[in-house]
């Protein structure tokens, strides 16, 4: 599952592909985990971009697709939620006295 992160999956597939329904699926996974699929798939979605902002210069908007994130917003909501600030300050504190790249306008 964890190789699947940038990728749209839902529950039901993962349930059908352990040949469980989809209730004892979820229900099993929680157990044994100890919270639901769903709540696992974000919560390694953010790792995975914490891991890319703290490492890389890529766009914000390239680090929320890569982590399966719809759009920049639906990333930085669900980011500021989980982690309690946003992806930008996130990346800064991260980065430290490192100095982060400047984006220059191309003419």
């Amino acid at each position: 599952m964890s190789a699947n992160l940038g990728e749209t999956i839902a529950i039901s597939d993962l349930a059908r592909a352990c040949r469980l329904s989809m209730s004892y699926f979820v229900r099993a996974f929680t157990n044994t985990v100890g919270i639901a699929p769903y709540t696992w798939f974000i919560g390694q979605r953010i790792v995975l971009a914490k891991d890319l902002l703290a490492q890389s210069h890529y766009p914000l908007a390239e680090i929320a697709l890569e982590c399966g994130f719809v759009d920049q917003s639906h990333f930085t909501n669900t980011f500021v939620r989980r982690v309690g600030t946003t992806p930008l300050q996130w990346r800064r504190a991260a980065w430290g006295d490192r100095s982060l790249p400047r984006r220059t306008r191309s003419k």
